[in-house]
């Protein structure tokens, strides 16, 4: 049921275009399953070629998913996601699936792959990432019913951490203590911690 309605969210997100949407003031979190989109600035087309086959899964460091969409909305910060996904389920969308995110930065996957931006959908979870900050059940929930929606949009085939594809190895080590057994009933190939070619 949560996926179908994240589903209608995404779809009709990405039908209103590529115009920047404002934030909300005052700003107020869009709540458990649900999603607004706020258009980053910061993204591109994707590369002609490329297939979109991959998960990313980041954690903000910034403690709340209004500053972390308002760090999104400034050029200067030159970063963005596709979606951002809040302590309490909430979910904004801040780039189209379709188009290119600036998330990943230097980086090389499990499969040997560079550009990892050039093929992936990011997301980012709202969390200190300090070790201790942990991932409340609903933010879980909502993370799984986008990848739920991403599996059937896209043909998915790996979910990885930020830390594992960003290069040189060390420069991220987002998402820290992230229950990745979680996620294991969608079926998927994942790789987090440290690339075995990393010494």
């Amino acid at each position: 049921m949560f996926e179908s309605l994240i589903a209608a969210a995404v779809l009709s997100a990405t039908q209103q275009g590529d115009g920047k949407s404002p934030m909300p003031s005052p700003w107020r979190d869009p709540g458990y399953m649900k999603l607004v989109w706020i258009q980053s600035p910061n993204f591109g087309h994707r590369p002609d070629g490329y297939v979109i086959d991959t998960v990313v899964i980041h954690s903000t460091v910034i403690p709340t998913l209004e500053k972390t969409t308002e760090a999104f909305q400034r050029e200067s910060s030159q970063v963005s996601s596709h979606f951002t996904i809040g302590k309490d389920g909430s979910i904004v969308q801040n780039v189209s699936t379709y188009d290119r995110a600036w998330h990943a930065g230097v980086s090389k996957d499990f499969f040997g792959r560079d550009n990892v931006n050039h093929f992936s959908v990011g997301i980012e979870l709202v969390n200190l990432n300090d070790g201790k900050d942990p991932y409340p059940q609903a933010q879980i929930d909502a993370l799984h019913a986008i990848l739920v929606v991403l599996k059937r949009r896209f043909p998915i085939k790996q979910l990885t951490s930020h830390e594992f594809i960003a290069k040189p190895y060390g420069r991220k080590n987002d998402p820290t203590i992230f229950p990745w057994e979680k996620l294991k009933d969608l079926g998927l190939p994942m790789y987090y911690g440290k690339p075995k070619d990393e010494k």
